[in-house]
């Protein structure tokens, strides 16, 4: 990925981010779901799964970008930083399979 790209999706990702944030935390304010059927219907929507997935989607871009451009700029040696970038890729892919489980299923076991 070029430093342009990068550097678009890094700002793209954390505009989304803190929307969601936002929206998220403002309902849980001004009308949070009081029982956990309420609470199930409103997160099961498909414009709150939709907006969820998307959020999950920008965080894992927002920290593979992070992290690997401070991994590039600060480890030198190419073996270490090989190794380091492949247990990131594999650490943000376990993330996303994990939370495609949960979104799936609905269950956050």
């Amino acid at each position: 990925m070029s430093g342009l790209k990068a550097w678009l999706l890094q700002r793209i990702s954390a505009v989304y981010l803190a929307g969601f944030l936002v929206y998220f935390l403002g309902v849980l304010l001004v009308c949070a779901p009081l029982s956990y059927a309420d609470w199930s219907n409103w997160m099961s929507s498909t414009t709150m799964a939709l907006a969820t997935t998307l959020f999950f989607i920008a965080l894992l871009s927002h920290a593979w970008v992070g992290i690997r451009d401070v991994l590039l700029d600060y480890v030198q040696p190419f073996a270490l930083r090989l190794t380091m970038l492949i247990l990131l890729a594999v650490g943000l892919l376990v993330m996303a399979l994990w939370v495609v489980r949960i979104l799936l299923t609905g269950a956050a076991a």
